[in-house]
């Protein structure tokens, strides 16, 4: 009698899936593969997103100044420093910075083999980033020379953690110059750069002899306490000419992020990765559906005899 019940209260289709736990278990797997295929390539995507726009975010500013034209990190675009140091009329800007951004050539000391490399050159007198191992050694780098080294970033630099907490001294040459690494900080590489390296904005104007030193590439805009961002940028925007962009250092993270994800072919393919996993999962489950169906036509027609 309680056999009776439990399987007028148990699902037909229920029983009958589980009828052949083979294929059941095969069917589960089949499902399991197309999610985490999915998932894989969603997760890829979006550690490529985060990689990009990392050095973005970190940032220390409540409002940053950009080229309107800039799309990338490794492409970037330059504007009038005088820009910035306009905003200082506003009566809520309590500083300003500026940061010189470009890709120099850093050579292996070991192979000798040079690798492009991302250098940030910015005010050693002012925070800049929100990485505290950057601004607990910004006085190591007010000398000529003196960097700060990505120890996340490839190896191909020759550089490692182990070896330079040993010696506490590490020199290569960048764009032809003898530099020495007074320090290290955790950002890691990205499709825009295998690796980061911060420099004084005199070192960066020494390596980089062609930048104009009256032009910038990020201009960072520290309020005052209590102040109104939204309100602020709109001024400023009013303000200012329109050969600057000023917005929010996670606007300039999505600016980075668009590219990446509409103006190259890194954002289709994975994209494509996840409708390809879609797919494979929807055939999955109309082949099971519909071998389990075809196996047992007689029954359902028996079902649907008795109404």
């Amino acid at each position: 009698m309680f056999k009776l019940r439990f399987l007028k209260k148990t699902p037909l289709a229920w029983l009958q899936v589980k009828r052949e736990r083979t294929r059941l278990m095969v069917a589960i797997a089949g499902i399991a593969f197309a999610d985490m295929l999915i998932f894989i390539q969603m997760g890829f995507e979006g550690a490529l997103y985060d990689a990009a726009i990392q050095p973005h975010r970190n940032l220390q500013a409540d409002l940053v100044l950009i080229n309107p034209q800039m799309q990338t990190l490794f492409s970037v675009k330059d504007f009038p420093r005088q820009r910035l140091y306009q905003t200082l009329a506003h009566a809520d800007v309590a500083s300003v910075s500026g940061v010189y951004i470009a890709t120099g050539q850093w050579k292996n000391p070991e192979t000798r083999l040079e690798r492009a490399i991302l250098v940030w050159g910015i005010d050693p007198t002012e925070p800049s980033f929100n990485f505290p191992e950057v601004n607990q050694n910004l006085h190591k780098i007010q000398p000529l020379n003196r960097l700060l080294f990505d120890q996340a970033g490839r190896p191909e630099y020759g550089f490692t953690t182990a070896a330079y907490e040993e010696t506490g001294h590490f020199s290569a040459e960048l764009n032809g110059m003898q530099v020495d690494v007074e320090g290290v900080f955790t950002n890691g590489a990205s499709f825009a750069a295998d690796g980061n390296v911060i420099a004084s904005d005199s070192t960066f104007l020494r390596l980089f002899p062609d930048q104009n030193a009256d032009h910038i590439e990020v201009g960072l805009v520290q309020l005052k306490p209590g102040a109104d961002v939204a309100k602020v940028q709109r001024e400023l925007t009013a303000a200012l000419p329109d050969d600057v962009l000023i917005g929010s250092p996670e606007d300039f993270a999505q600016i980075e992020r668009e590219y990446w994800a509409n103006g190259t072919g890194i954002g289709f393919i994975f994209g494509l990765g996840v409708g390809v996993g879609f797919i494979v999962g929807i055939v999955i489950v109309y082949q099971i559906l519909y071998s389990d169906v075809s196996e047992h036509l007689p029954e359902y027609a028996t079902l649907k005899a008795m109404g």
